[in-house]
C-alpha cells in the first residue's frame, strides 16, 4: 500500500511539474483580413481557425499538459499548410486553390483530424455547410472566355518548342533530387486520363509509364506497383467563341513515382513537379516541397493516394465509367497523344482526346501542315462527368464516339467513325466527312517539353 501511495505521490509531482513545459504558441496580428461572404466566413472561422490561424483559442481540455503539447505541435503543422491570418501574403491564384483543396480534404473527412473532432465539435462542417462552400467556390473559378493574349502566348510556345527542342539535361534537378532528365519522355507515354480543372483554369492529361499501364490492364492498382509513374501535364485553358476549349500554353507537369523503399517518407510515392512554361523551373523553395504533396494526396488514402481514375481498354478496372474498347481499328488508347480538348457547345459538355500512332503525333509535333501517308488518327470523345475525387475537376464518363482518320498514299484520308456504347459504326454524308477530317487534321498539337 505504501509503495502505491509513493507511486501516486511520484506521479502527481510529475504531472504538476510538467505543466511549466509549455512550449509558446505565438496569436500574432493577422496581416489581412480575408474578404469572404459573411456566411462562408462563419463557417471557416467556426470549424478552421482555431488550428489554421492565428486566432487560436484553446479548451479547457487542451490547457493542461501533455494534451497542451500535442494541440501546440497540431496548430503549428496547422498554420504551415493554411494560414487565414497570414491570407493576405498568397496569390489569388494560391488562395483559391488552397480553399479547394481544403474543401476536398473535409469532403474526404481527412480535415478535421479524427482524433481532434471527438472533442471539438464545432470543426466538424455539415453537409449543408458543404453546399454553401461549394457554392461560393464556384465563384472563385476562373471564367472560360476567349482570351487573344493567351491565344498569342500559346502560339509563340508553340513555336519555340518546334523549332528548339527542349534540353532536359540543363533543367535543374528537383528538391529531392528527381532528375526531369530520367523522366523527360512522358510524352510518350500512355495517357490514362484527362481532366478539365475549372477550379484553376487547366487542362490536363495524366500519363503513365508501361509499369503503369500495364497495371491498369491487369488491375492491379491497389497498390500500384514499384516503378508505376505518372506524369500529369498541364496547359492553360484556351476557350473559343463556339463553346471549344483547347489545350493553350504549357505550364507544368507533376510527377508520381511508386517505390516503397526510397519514398518511405512520403507515403511510398516520389513527388516532383517542374513549373513556369518552357523554362521549366523545379517547384517549391527545398525539399518540403513534398509535404504539400503528400497533405494534398492523403485524402486518396484508400487509393493509393492516386487521385486519378484511369481509363481502360478492358473490363478488369473497378472504375468502367470511361471505358474504351479495344476491338476497334487503331487500338486509340494505344496510340500516342496529340491533344485533348473539352466542348461545352453541346446540352451535355464533352471532352476528347486526339490520338495518333508514330507517324502522325512525330508530325502533329513538328508543325507540319498536312499529315504524311501512313498516319493514324483517332479522336475519341466521352461525356462529362465531375470527378468523385476532386471538386473542382471534370473527368470523362461514357464514351460516345470514335473517329478514325487513315492517311494512305491514295487519294484522301479514309474516315470512319463509331457512335455510342457499345460502338456501332455510322455512315456520313459526303461534306460531313470532308469537315470532320478537317476538323481532326487541323488540331494543333499540345506542347509536350
Amino acid at each position: 500500500m505504501k509503495k502505491v501511495v509513493k507511486v501516486l505521490l511520484v506521479l502527481l509531482v510529475l504531472g504538476i511539474a510538467i505543466q511549466f513545459i509549455r512550449p509558446s504558441l505565438d496569436n500574432r496580428p493577422a496581416t489581412g483580413d480575408w474578404a469572404a461572404p459573411p456566411e462562408v466566413k462563419a463557417i471557416l472561422q467556426r470549424a478552421c481557425y482555431d488550428c489554421h490561424s492565428n486566432q487560436t483559442k484553446l479548451a479547457w481540455f487542451d490547457q493542461p499538459a501533455p494534451a497542451y503539447w500535442l494541440v501546440v505541435k497540431d496548430v503549428r503543422e496547422a498554420r504551415k499548410v493554411l494560414n487565414f491570418s497570414d491570407w493576405d501574403s498568397l496569390p489569388k491564384a494560391q488562395q483559391a486553390a488552397k480553399l479547394y483543396e481544403a474543401l476536398n480534404q473535409v469532403e474526404f473527412h481527412v480535415m478535421p483530424l479524427s482524433n481532434y473532432a471527438m472533442l471539438h465539435h464545432d470543426a466538424v462542417v455539415t453537409p449543408e455547410e458543404v453546399t454553401v462552400l461549394r457554392q461560393y467556390l464556384l465563384t472563385l473559378a476562373p471564367k472560360t472566355v476567349p482570351d487573344t493574349a493567351k491565344q498569342r502566348i500559346a502560339l509563340e510556345q508553340f513555336a519555340h518548342w518546334i523549332k528548339t527542342p527542349t534540353d532536359t539535361a540543363s533543367v535543374k534537378v528537383a528538391y529531392n533530387d528527381i532528375s526531369y532528365h530520367d523522366l523527360a519522355n512522358f510524352g510518350d507515354w500512355k495517357a490514362i486520363s484527362t481532366t478539365e480543372r475549372f477550379d484553376n483554369g487547366t487542362l490536363r492529361v495524366i500519363m503513365g509509364n508501361d509499369i503503369a499501364v500495364e497495371a491498369i490492364r491487369q488491375g492491379q492498382t491497389h497498390p500500384w506497383p514499384k516503378g508505376a509513374t505518372f506524369a500529369k501535364v498541364a496547359w492553360d485553358q484556351l476557350p473559343d467563341s463556339a463553346g471549344e476549349i483547347r489545350a493553350g500554353a504549357f505550364k507544368q507537369v507533376e510527377f508520381m513515382i511508386r517505390d516503397n523503399d526510397k519514398y518511405t517518407a512520403t507515403d511510398g510515392w516520389g513527388f516532383a513537379r517542374w513549373v513556369g512554361g518552357l523554362g521549366l523551373k523545379p517547384y517549391g523553395k527545398d525539399a518540403g516541397f513534398t509535404t504539400e504533396c503528400t497533405n494534398c494526396h492523403q485524402s486518396m488514402g484508400d487509393y493509393d493516394h492516386v487521385f486519378t481514375l484511369p481509363l481502360a481498354d478492358t473490363l478488369v478496372l473497378y472504375d468502367q465509367a470511361a471505358y474504351l474498347p479495344d476491338s476497334v481499328a487503331a487500338h486509340p488508347l494505344a496510340g500516342k497523344v496529340i491533344t485533348s480538348l473539352v466542348n461545352h457547345s453541346h446540352e451535355r459538355t464533352m471532352m476528347s482526346t486526339l490520338y495518333g500512332n508514330d507517324i502522325a503525333v512525330k508530325s502533329a509535333r513538328s508543325g507540319q501542315s498536312v499529315y504524311p501517308a501512313g498516319s493514324v488518327l483517332a479522336l475519341a470523345t466521352w461525356a462529362q462527368r465531375e470527378d468523385p475525387h476532386w471538386f473542382g475537376g471534370r473527368i470523362p464518363a461514357q464514351l460516345t464516339s470514335l473517329e478514325l482518320v487513315t492517311v494512305g498514299p491514295g487519294a484522301g484520308p479514309v474516315y470512319t467513325a463509331y457512335d455510342g456504347m457499345p460502338l456501332a459504326k455510322k455512315t456520313d454524308s459526303s461534306a460531313v466527312v470532308q469537315e470532320r477530317i478537317q476538323y481532326i487534321t487541323s488540331r494543333k498539337a499540345s506542347v509536350f517539353p
